[in-house]
């Protein structure tokens, strides 16, 4: 037996958990804020009505008058996706909590945070 073979033999074993502890860098605390640097996600608003509207356009040779229904639905969903929009930054920018919101901004985040302090976390502002 050549000794590659008994050196390798626990090669791909995982590591007893007892042998190898886990030390933290830094305490597991929150802070008292966070930032807004990594909230900046787009969502992609009325699609579906998109592709519908580029469909019925490219079956009718790019002829506005046969697809008026489809370009209308797609009137609609854009105002509705714009009030939404500007009514989702309004109450972001002035950190208003709704209840039952499942994609906060930083400014809410910070409220709740503020709402809740951690004691053991000296705050820096």
């Amino acid at each position: 037996m050549k000794w590659t073979e008994h050196l390798m033999k626990w090669a791909r074993s995982p590591q007893n958990e007892n042998k190898v502890k886990f030390v933290p860098q830094m305490p597991f605390v929150l802070r008292n804020r966070i930032t807004g640097k990594g909230s900046i996600h787009k969502e992609k608003g009325c699609l579906q009505e998109t592709s519908v509207v580029l469909a019925c356009l490219k079956l009718n040779d790019f002829e506005n008058n046969k697809c008026l229904k489809e370009i209308e639905a797609f009137d609609n969903c854009f105002k509705v996706h714009t009030k939404n929009t500007q009514f989702a930054k309004n109450e972001a920018h002035k950190g208003t909590l709704v209840p039952g919101a499942k994609n906060l901004k930083y400014k809410q985040v910070n409220k709740l945070l503020s709402r809740y302090p951690q004691e053991n976390r000296d705050s820096r502002k």
